[in-house]
């Protein structure tokens, strides 16, 4: 029942890290982290809370601390979290030079369907030629090997470890790609020594891995992180301790 750990990675590691995305800042602050929400709505940040961990129980809380909600089903690429996993990640494997990102085959982008909103949204007018480079766009889309899990398909690529960061710098096929904006949702290294999970409906990632491999995440400046238990439920369900 519900949606657990270990439904969106797989089973067997030693340990499960939840890395909190931190999220947007307040006007001229910084990017707020989960715990800096807690302290101002008067909930308690624990490692199954849910968002509604940003609704405040106070009768004056102030300003709140963000702006906006922590991004879902992907790791910015603005803020130092990606970079930080992948610098923690690269000491934990024997394999960073080849490692496998998966994508989810449904983002907008991949469709074609951004770079229609796009022209319409910048110009007003779609250029002559945007079906066409949509078409071959798809076509390449289409070329990709596949993963297939119980609840997605993902589109699958090879490369070191910093590719998890700068998709847009690569390509997906042999002409231009768009600029993605996107992290992948799964990635691995070919030892398997971890697996990073970023699960699309989800504001944080879960990065299953060994004992030693947790404790460098749990104690590393720039992650804020917590154990999860392999069964327990990320869903709204899972917060049984900030209840409406």
């Amino acid at each position: 029942m519900g949606t657990p750990v270990t439904s969106i990675v797989p089973g067997g590691y030693d340990a499960y890290v939840r890395v909190f995305h931190p999220a947007a800042p307040a006007r001229f602050g910084s990017a707020a982290t989960w715990q800096q929400v807690a302290d101002w709505s008067g909930r308690r940040f624990h490692p199954l809370a849910h968002e509604k961990l940003s609704v405040s129980v106070r009768a004056n809380p102030g300003p709140p601390p963000f702006s906006e909600a922590p991004l879902r089903g992907m790791l910015s690429t603005e803020s130092e979290v990606c970079d930080t996993l992948v610098r923690q990640l690269s000491a934990l494997t024997g394999t960073p030079s080849a490692c496998y990102f998966a994508i989810w085959e449904r983002w907008g982008i991949l469709s074609g369907g951004w770079a229609r909103f796009k022209a319409v949204a910048e110009g007003d007018e779609e250029p002559d030629t945007l079906d066409d480079d949509i078409a071959r766009w798809q076509e390449q889309v289409a070329q990709l090997p596949r993963l297939e899990h119980q609840y997605r398909s993902y589109l699958v690529g090879r490369g070191p470890i910093g590719v998890a960061c700068e998709l847009d710098s690569h390509l997906l096929g042999p002409e231009p790609s768009p600029e993605l904006g996107l992290t992948p949702q799964l990635w691995w290294p070919e030892d398997r020594a971890w697996v990073v999970a970023t699960e699309i409906d989800f504001d944080s990632t879960i990065v299953a891995t060994t004992t030693a491999g947790a404790e460098a995440l749990l104690d590393c400046e720039g992650l804020e992180a917590l154990l999860v238990p392999a069964d327990g439920r990320l869903d709204e369900g899972g917060d049984d301790i900030n209840l409406p």
